[in-house]
């Protein structure tokens, strides 16, 4: 088993109340998998961001918009020109 480590956390009295009538129901359990499921969800919501971000990106670089027989460092050597 991997090593573990304590948190804390505050909740409303009425819901702590509430907590304790179920007093058959593991709550450390129940946060630890809440914890991991919203966990889970970010990861997917960066895998699909950046799924779209590399769609975007070969989208723009088969535009054309960088053709002209130049290389990137030319290009980007224009771009800041440009801002001056």
């Amino acid at each position: 088993m991997s090593e573990e480590t304590t948190i804390s956390l505050r909740i409303e009295k009425n819901l702590h109340q509430q907590m304790k009538l179920h007093d058959e129901i593991n709550w450390s359990a129940v946060l630890r998998r809440s914890i991991a499921q919203k966990i889970n969800q970010l990861e997917e919501i960066d895998v699909d961001k950046a799924r779209k971000a590399a769609k975007e990106i070969d989208k723009i670089r088969n535009s054309g918009v960088f053709s002209g027989g130049k290389k990137s460092e030319e290009i980007i050597r224009e771009w800041r020109d440009k801002r001056r």
